[in-house]
């Protein structure tokens, strides 16, 4: 296990669980007060059973969870002081944005003339939100629904946030604006927070650090930008790698690896590997993604407009993988 710092708020030592046939396998790592874990995996790999777990959610198989100095494996959800923010919001239909909002505090006992005092002044803090507070769930724009999700967390009594794929219901047009909002809002809060993504960018825009989980394990943990420049393995490699992987056999004094490098890490050069580009994409103003071939094989770079049909290049950070 990675340990990060003295001041540790959550603990996780050999953690176990199952659900159905799922395992989660000794999971370990330590996190800071006020960070911002992010648990990166693919589609069944563990993650949502990983934070279900520690919300107390999952019954703990062996192991150990501790926050705040305080073993929690056994307390129960409501025990543990755990805000959640599920994938599907979790809001009530029946209840307009105002009592979704201020639930938290509707339940804990307050009168709803406080609570909905309480959730406009949240609303406010949350852009575009206060235009919506009379209305119902089936009525609301799934931004304005996740922005919901976010600030009852504001409103709610824990010192823990779990967040499970925030932001994988939102399409693209407003997806890069949540994020910034996600990212702003943890901020503020300043509670310890782990959050569950399956996208690479988003994972690494918005967290301290980074665990990589697969098959219930997991393979790498440390800080974000640590794991994303020096991926221990070639699945952490792939799975921070936003515009996919490309993957060279090599030979070094007879031993075979994998020459592993991402398309946005090349620099073009008047020597190196030669290109020539067999489809173009465009990717923003400047750069197009262009398919390539390299000694009859198919690879994925991230070049300059300008680039010419056949080209040279390097890689700018590659990684050799044992065979």
């Amino acid at each position: 296990m990675v340990s990060i710092a003295n001041n540790v708020s959550l603990k996780v030592e050999n953690l176990n669980s199952h659900v159905g046939e799922f395992k989660l396998k000794d999971i370990s790592f330590e996190l800071s007060a006020g960070n911002v874990l992010a648990i990166l995996g693919p589609s069944g790999s563990g993650k949502t059973v990983l934070l279900r777990t520690l919300a107390g959610l999952n019954k703990t198989d062996s192991g150990t969870i501790t926050f705040d100095n305080e073993r929690i494996e056994k307390y129960s959800p409501r025990e543990r002081k755990v805000g959640f923010v599920f994938q599907n919001y979790a809001l009530f239909p029946h209840l307009d944005t105002k009592l979704n909002l201020g639930f938290p505090l509707y339940i804990s006992g307050k009168k709803k003339k406080e609570v909905y005092s309480e959730a406009i002044k949240a609303a406010k803090e949350l852009n575009g939100l206060p235009n919506y507070l009379e209305l119902r769930p089936d009525e609301l724009p799934e931004g304005i629904k996740q922005l919901i999700a976010f600030g009852r967390e504001k409103l709610h009594d824990c010192k823990l946030l779990l967040l499970d794929e925030p932001l994988s219901q939102l399409d693209r047009k407003i997806h890069v604006e949540m994020r910034a909002l996600l990212k702003k809002f943890i901020h503020e809060l300043g509670k310890t927070t782990v959050i569950v993504f399956s996208d690479p960018e988003d994972a690494l825009s918005v967290s301290d650090y980074l665990a990589i989980i697969n098959d219930g394990e997991i393979l790498q943990f440390g800080e974000t930008f640590d794991v994303y420049k020096n991926p221990a393995n070639l699945k952490s490699m792939e799975l921070t790698s936003r515009l996919g992987l490309n993957t060279l056999d090599v030979e070094i004094k007879g031993e075979k690896y994998k020459l592993c490098f991402r398309p946005e890490e090349i620099e073009v050069k008047e020597k190196g590997f030669k290109a020539k580009i067999i489809e173009s994409y465009i990717y923003d103003s400047t750069h197009d993604l262009v398919e390539c071939e390299y000694e009859g094989k198919p690879i994925r770079l991230l070049v300059n407009k300008e680039t010419p049909e056949e080209f040279f290049f390097i890689p700018t950070n590659p990684q050799y993988f044992e065979v």
